[in-house]
């Protein structure tokens, strides 16, 4: 790659990256949208199904996790 074309690539790919940031913010800012009045849903709450939908994420970050992860 030549100076131009390794300058030009960093350059798209730092301005991806802040797309996926700023993408990730608006959705995390989005959820709170549909559930304005969540005061409303802590009556509902039963911590065993918390405790269990936890356990189901952890479960499956560690399923599909890399075998091998990259550490820097």
């Amino acid at each position: 790659m030549s100076g131009a074309t390794t300058v030009a690539y960093l350059a798209r790919r730092a301005a991806q990256k802040e797309k996926v940031r700023i993408l990730y913010r608006c959705a995390l800012k989005d959820i709170l949208n549909w559930a304005v009045h969540r005061h409303l849903f802590y009556q509902d709450e039963d911590l065993d199904t918390v405790d269990k939908m936890i356990a189901a994420g952890e479960a499956t970050y560690n399923k599909w996790r890399h075998p091998d992860p990259y550490i820097n």
